[in-house]
């Protein structure tokens, strides 16, 4: 879905960095998922 190979090593530090984001609060985190926290503008910005 995003473009990189399914490697095991690759797939951890994403999911690294996406922890790192919801400890931000720029994610929210659903067993499994990550999605933008409310609030938070998708791209192309927001209102």
């Amino acid at each position: 879905m995003l473009g990189m190979d399914v490697v095991p090593a690759r797939m951890e530090a994403l999911r690294s960095k996406a922890k790192r984001l919801v400890a931000r609060g720029w994610l929210a985190e659903q067993p499994g998922r990550f999605m933008l926290a409310a609030g938070v503008a998708g791209p192309g910005g927001g209102s």
